[in-house]
């Protein structure tokens, strides 16, 4: 058996190909297509009536909040809302707090006589009570004027 290095030159599927060079560049650029294949679609969506209010300090702002289910989420399941984002002296309400998929749930935010002037981003968060729970988001933009 001969010692030395040992080379692929001489094997039939070199003589073919010439190298894998071009194949793992190929592998290589077609990668980015193989991952831009379209992501699953939600298990369902959140909707909210309107997505922005303005009020004045010491004031209300409320907005409906519906789901659209998608895939095979249950009808019997229920979410739990929440939201975060919010600016002092702002309050969230959610009734009812843990809304079916098929319902809706009405969201107050309620202001302090005290809250600051300003506008805030507020996130609005809802995830399902179950097994393998997912979670969606959706913005909200507040506005407090000077009361």
């Amino acid at each position: 058996m001969p010692c030395g290095r040992r080379t692929t030159e001489g094997h039939p599927m070199y003589r073919k190909i010439g190298s894998v060079a071009p194949v793992a560049l190929a592998l290589v650029l077609a990668a980015p297509a193989a991952a831009a294949v379209a992501a699953p679609a939600p298990e369902y969506t959140m909707n909210l009536s309107r997505s922005a209010a303005t009020v004045q300090a010491g004031g209300l702002a409320t907005t409906l909040i519906t789901f659209t289910r998608t895939r095979h989420e249950s009808e019997s399941t229920r979410v739990a809302l929440s939201a975060t984002g919010l600016p002092a002296g702002v309050t969230a309400h959610f009734l009812p707090a843990k809304p079916f998929l098929i319902g809706h749930s009405s969201m107050f935010l309620t202001t302090s006589p005290g809250t600051p002037v300003g506008t805030a981003t507020i996130t609005i968060s809802a995830i399902t009570l179950s097994s393998d729970p997912i979670g969606t988001t959706a913005p909200f933009t507040l506005t407090v004027t000077g009361g």
